[in-house]
């Protein structure tokens, strides 16, 4: 019961977040989408700010997840299309992070949390034990050193394993295609988030689907990587 209670309020903070940002957001306002007493929060989260890490953990649990996919997918089906996969999953997830995230950059207590690992530790889907070969390795080399950099060190690692297995050029610069494929897919959420989705097609010239946008993305990023 106590589970359940706890899983209603993240969802409501979520919900509110989304909506307000995290300055804007407040616990009243949480308290009451969840359908509690704002003193209730404080039996599942030390503070606001254990409540909104906690939130945030949720929230990136989904690239979590997607990234521990990738990493299970070495070897198997092509590179193209298992990067195609994550590029377009990525590309979701900025587009609801980047509207919860803009004022953490100014929050010292959210980014200690973020650096410290943080959505691992609230329990987010897809945590857990790094998983075991080269694209293990780079999650485990990148430590409790920050939640952002362990996915730049775990599509690195999925490199590495395509790599070894003869499936990547022995030449190809992984640590700065992780780079333009996880940024392209931040830059196509930062544009749609701020310009609109019709600005995005029309001015930048990318698909809005996220679909077809990964698809153009990745065959740019693999272009000549490819054995």
């Amino acid at each position: 019961m106590a589970e359940t209670m706890r899983d209603r309020i993240l969802t409501a903070a979520i919900q509110v977040i989304r909506g307000r940002g995290i300055v804007a957001a407040t616990t009243k306002e949480i308290a009451r989408t969840a359908g509690v007493s704002e003193g209730s929060l404080y039996n599942h989260f030390a503070n606001k700010t254990a409540l909104f890490a906690a939130a945030l953990g949720e929230v990136t649990g989904t690239a979590r997840t997607a990234m521990m996919t990738l990493m299970g997918s070495a070897g198997q089906g092509t590179v193209e299309a298992n990067l195609t996969r994550l590029a377009a999953e990525m590309t979701a997830f900025y587009g609801e992070l980047l509207p919860m995230t803009g004022p953490v950059l100014a929050d010292p207590d959210l980014i200690a949390w973020l650096r410290a690992d943080g959505p691992a530790k609230a329990g987010a889907p897809g945590g857990g034990a790094p998983a075991a070969g080269p694209a293990g390795g780079a999650m485990a080399r990148a430590g409790a050193a920050s939640g952002p950099i362990l996915g730049h060190a775990g599509l690195i690692g999925y490199l590495e394993a395509e790599q070894c297995a003869g499936r990547m050029a022995a030449d190809a610069p992984l640590a700065f295609m992780a780079a333009a494929l996880l940024g392209g897919c931040q830059q196509h959420a930062f544009l749609t988030r701020l310009a609109g989705a019709e600005a995005v097609a029309e001015g930048a010239r990318l698909p809005a689907d996220h679909q077809e946008f990964a698809s153009g993305l990745v065959r740019t990023v693999l272009a000549g990587h490819l054995t």
